[in-house]
């Protein structure tokens, strides 16, 4: 079963999620037949980006900047179906009995 509503938009991309697809898919293109070990590729992407410099971060903090926009322009147009509340999570009966 699904949580929550499936026509939510989805959420918003951080610049370091962008650099880790761009990664990928340079890992992709070098390897296209070799399987990824996850932790060794991300420890590889953070070390990468912790070197990087702000000139090179720039480009994935626009590609976010441009991605927050959509987001948010989607949510603008965003109506939750009745009964889910902001939090997601429904009130606490008051008269509901306490536990013993």
């Amino acid at each position: 079963m699904v949580k929550g509503d499936i026509n939510k938009p989805k959420g918003k991309t951080s610049a370091y999620a962008f650099f880790v697809q761009t990664c990928r898919e340079e890992q992709k293109r070098k390897q296209p037949e070799q399987s990824v070990n996850f932790s060794e590729f991300s420890k590889q992407c953070s070390e990468r980006w912790r070197a990087s410099t702000a000139t090179d971060k720039r480009r994935f903090e626009d590609m976010a900047k441009n991605d927050k926009v959509r987001y948010e322009r989607d949510m603008r147009g965003y109506v939750p179906p009745k009964g889910m509340a902001k939090s997601g999570r429904k009130k606490k009966d008051p008269n509901a009995p306490k536990r013993p």
